[in-house]
């Protein structure tokens, strides 16, 4: 129980404390990133759920079908992963859900959403090195993830200094 307004500090936030108790100022300096991260969690949920729902369709569609020959590479690499275990999928969708609530909080100004954001897409990044070993090394995707998580790293502290100077 937070002791100055009476109100409950946990990870997920009561309807009327989400916009009441605001950590960090949330302008369009933050808002803007924002909507590119909630895309990027949204397409990842949508490849979860089709891995969950579709891989059998995925697969058969894949394999039986011919494609032209500079489709190959991409042929393949999504056979490769449409067949493995299903945890796959449920995990990443499980790890969308939770990067897409950080970005909702962060939205409304809560710091729990940062380091939130930090933790799923760290989680998330290594989920296909546990599965694929270093095949599923995206050097693309960790250089990403990193700049989302130091910029909004360096949001949050420059709210935070900017906060005790006043």
């Amino acid at each position: 129980m937070d002791k100055q307004n009476g109100t409950n500090k946990t990870i997920f936030p009561k309807k009327d404390e989400m916009f009441r108790n605001r950590d960090m100022r949330a302008g369009w300096g933050i808002k803007l990133p924002l909507v590119l991260s909630i895309l990027n969690s949204v397409m990842i949920m949508a490849f979860g759920l089709s891995g969950i729902a579709f891989t059998g369709l995925i697969t058969e569609t894949l394999s039986g079908m011919q494609y032209p020959s500079w489709t190959y590479f991409w042929k393949e690499n999504l056979l490769f992963y449409y067949q493995v275990n299903i945890m796959y999928f449920v995990l990443l969708f499980l790890l969308s859900l939770l990067l897409t609530y950080s970005c909702v909080l962060m939205w409304n100004g809560h710091r729990t959403g940062v380091n939130l954001f930090a933790f799923a897409k760290c989680a998330g990044l290594t989920l296909p090195m546990l599965f694929f070993g270093m095949r599923g090394v995206v050097v693309g995707d960790i250089m990403l993830a990193l700049l989302f998580i130091a910029y909004y790293y360096l949001y949050m502290f420059r709210h935070l200094i900017h906060n005790k100077e006043e």
